[in-house]
């Protein structure tokens, strides 16, 4: 299973799920729809989760920066930028 961030021609806006770590370090996915989500143990296992969720769309998955915080209810304020996307490698 390898993902790779990649950029991708897609803004940030049409990415359903975004994945990243809170401040206690676990992988959090967050849906942009607020329907799913949830806490991992791994950055395989939130992506895996976020592609299953999105049927595998192309463009639905992105990252957030390596400095955001991530929280169920989505990107903290203080650190809104553009996510990187993700791409089955």
């Amino acid at each position: 299973m390898g993902q790779a961030a990649q950029k991708s021609p897609y803004p940030a806006s049409e990415s359903r799920f975004v994945v990243g770590r809170d401040t206690q370090g676990r992988w959090v996915v967050c849906d942009q729809r607020g329907l799913v989500g949830g806490l991992f143990s791994s950055r395989d296992s939130a992506v895996h989760f976020a592609e299953f969720e999105s049927d595998h769309a192309p463009g639905a998955v992105c990252c957030a920066p390596d400095d955001a915080i991530l929280t169920l209810a989505g990107l903290s304020e203080s650190h809104r930028a553009t996510p990187r996307k993700f791409a089955r490698a």
